[in-house]
Order: C-alpha cells, then structure tokens, then sequence
C-alpha cells in the first residue's frame, strides 16, 4: 500500500523527479522510526516481565517471533526507500549526479571501444542501444522494479540482488553500445549522444565561431 500511494502521488505530480526523491527521503525517514520503534518497545516489553514469570531468553523469542515479518519488511521498505532516493539523485541536475553519470559513460565507453578495436564489434545493434539509451535503461530500471513488486516476500538480499543485477544489465548495455565500431562519419564514440558535444552539426558551428 506504501509503494502504491507513493506511485499515485509521483503520477500526479508536475514534478515528478522531486516528488519521487521526497518520496524515497519520507518513506526511509518512517522505516528507521519504526525501527527505533520497534527496538524501544522490545525493551519495555522484556523490562516489564518478571523473571520468575517468564525468562528474558524465551521472552525475547516470543517478541521476536511476533514482529518477525513486520521487522523484516520495515528494512526491506528502508532499503527500497533508499535505493530509490540515491537513483533519483544521480538522475537529477546536480554537479556530484552528473560527475558519478559521465564517470560511468566514460568507463563502459572505453571498455566498449576496446572490444571493438579487438574486433568484437556490435555494430547497428550498438549503435541503436547509444541513441535509445534513455529508453533502454527506463526499461531496465522498470523491469527490476516490478520483479520486486511481483516478488513474494521480498526481503533486503532480494532488493540488493535485483539491484545488482540492473546495475549490471544497465552497464553492459554501455559496453554494447561503447562496442558498435566506426560508422560512415568516422570513429564510434561510447558517450556519443550524451550531450551537446556529440552533436555533429552542432560541434562544426561552434568550431566556426569566433
């Protein structure tokens, strides 16, 4: 229910990158006092049982095999809630997002360019992944998303292995496009597309200014 209201308010908001990043921000805030939460009363629970009663071993056991599933999803909201935050951050406009973008294009890029030269080349293929590598990776990142809301159960190591794998899928989509080889306007560059200085035509004019 918590992902779905946060899923509805994203889409109906103007400014859907903000209100998502407040959404993972609230969402973890809420997840860590739940858990302090849970913590507290834990230990009023085992201070107001006598000993005589009820030893604080098995009392413990009890407390925790009640709020086993409860506490369990809590750190698997936490988790998601922070994936989520620190994704939209990096897509975001700021100088660290941008740094941590052109650091990863400019690796996949280079470990393409490499196989390429080795004669591993993915041609057209890789050249479509370079000019639809936003549509590509909104692909990606929305089948990983959905694997965890089909998920049953899921728990911290499932987000991470989900995590993982896009994160892998998303940087061998780089090496492809990185791999397509030279095209007729001369040598394949793996961060073709990914600004203002990849533009042909563009990059002539500003030659020619003074």
């Amino acid at each position: 229910m918590t992902i779905v209201l946060a899923a509805l308010a994203v889409w109906i908001s103007p400014a859907h990158r903000l209100t998502l990043l407040a959404a993972g921000i609230g969402t973890a805030v809420m997840m860590v006092a739940l858990l302090v939460g849970l913590a507290v009363v834990r230990g009023v629970y085992l201070d107001s049982v006598p000993p005589s009663a009820l030893p604080r071993d098995p009392a413990a056991f009890i407390f925790d095999t009640l709020v086993r599933f409860l506490r369990e999803s809590t750190r698997t909201l936490l988790v998601v809630a922070i994936v989520t935050a620190f994704a939209t951050y990096l897509y975001g406009p700021g100088g660290g997002a941008r740094a941590v973008r052109s650091a990863a294009a400019r690796a996949t890029g280079a470990i393409g360019r490499g196989l390429a030269r080795g004669g591993a080349r993915t041609g057209g293929f890789g050249r479509w992944l370079d000019v639809h590598r936003a549509w590509t990776t909104g692909v990606v990142i929305t089948g990983g998303a959905l694997a965890l809301v089909l998920w049953n159960h899921p728990t911290p190591a499932s987000v991470g292995l989900v995590l993982g794998i896009v994160v892998g899928i998303l940087a061998l989509l780089g090496i492809l496009a990185g791999a397509s080889g030279p095209t007729a306007n001369g040598p394949a560059d793996g961060l073709a597309g990914s600004g203002p200085a990849a533009d042909g035509p563009a990059a002539g004019g500003r030659h020619g200014s003074p």
